[in-house]
């Protein structure tokens, strides 16, 4: 899983925290789009701390889970988005753009991304605490992380430690519950992707079963889709397990021991109980059924 961490207008990124926007539209000067950033990475908010005043650095103030991006014209954004841009008048938000600009012109385009379970955090996490070194000359944005999640992972342990910002919690961004979800879902795709568990789901398999159990009510936890996150008690993970006929013995094999690898980190991850479902396009015999049974995980046959 991905993560950027993005200079941000602290005007912009104020008025949000204050009216707790939970869906923005972050605008961006340049089209050019991300490198390996998908639908479900996080793109956090880098700005100066205005409240304490404190450290010159910029601190991360916040985040926003990415759910999409286009390009389009300044007028057709505030046409079709308005407050969203994080901004009351359409001349505030050409101020703005003003302001950023590199060139004489405005940019005939923007790119405008779609940003969900927005969460602002009681006070600005400076990445140098975290052994993070970015520039201080910074314009735009940096990586902080293309592949594990770990960089990120640290980050959001660090703001649980910190608190949410409670008047944006209020107002009705992400709550403490929303935050832990996703903070549950970085262990969870971190260990995934540690342990090497990379198989891609096909689309029309993931679509089929995403429409059966209103996936996009949950979280999936990396964005190959290979399983989702069912939030209540216990937290079920469902685990998606797709095979060609010939490969389905070998893969069921492979199979079982990430399982034993994957609950194992769980356990020494969390103390929350997470109960693991394997959804399968082929069905299994009575004792591939067993063995599964036997190490606590259950089976549920979805065919193609």
């Amino acid at each position: 899983m991905a993560a950027i961490a993005y200079v941000t207008d602290e005007k912009m990124i104020e008025y949000h925290r204050v009216n707790g926007s939970n869906s923005i539209v972050f605008w961006r000067l340049s089209t050019k789009k991300f490198s390996g950033f998908n639908i479900g990475d996080l793109l956090f908010f880098l700005s100066k701390d205005n409240t304490t005043k404190t450290r010159k650095e910029k601190g991360l103030v916040g985040y926003g889970r990415f759910m999409g991006s286009s390009s389009m014209s300044i007028t057709t954004m505030w046409r079709k988005h308005k407050s969203k841009t994080g901004y009351i008048s359409k001349k505030e938000l050409y101020d703005a753009i003003e302001k950023s600009k590199k060139t004489e012109n405005m940019p005939e385009k923007i790119d405008c991304l779609v940003l969900d379970r927005v969460v602002f955090f009681r006070s600005p996490i400076y990445l140098s605490d975290l052994g993070y070194r970015i520039s201080s000359n910074l314009e735009s944005f940096t990586y902080l992380d293309k592949h594990e999640g770990k960089q990120t992972l640290r980050i959001l342990e660090e703001a649980q430690k910190i608190g949410l910002d409670l008047w944006s919690s209020i107002q009705g961004a992400a709550d403490e519950t929303s935050f832990n979800q996703q903070l549950m879902q970085y262990k969870i795709a971190t260990i995934v992707e540690s342990l090497g568990i990379d198989e891609e789901i096909t689309s029309k398999y993931y679509k089929k079963v995403a429409k059966k159990h209103s996936i996009e009510n949950h979280l999936w936890i990396n964005n190959r889709h290979i399983g989702f996150i069912n939030f209540g008690k216990p937290n079920t993970l469902y685990y998606l397990f797709q095979s060609n006929l010939r490969d389905s013995k070998n893969n069921y094999y492979k199979m079982i021991g990430q399982l034993v690898c994957l609950m194992q980190s769980i356990e020494h991850t969390t103390d929350e109980k997470i109960k693991i479902i394997v959804v399968s396009n082929r069905e299994f015999s009575r004792l591939q059924i067993e063995m599964l049974n036997r190490i606590g995980v259950t089976y549920l046959y979805e065919k193609e």
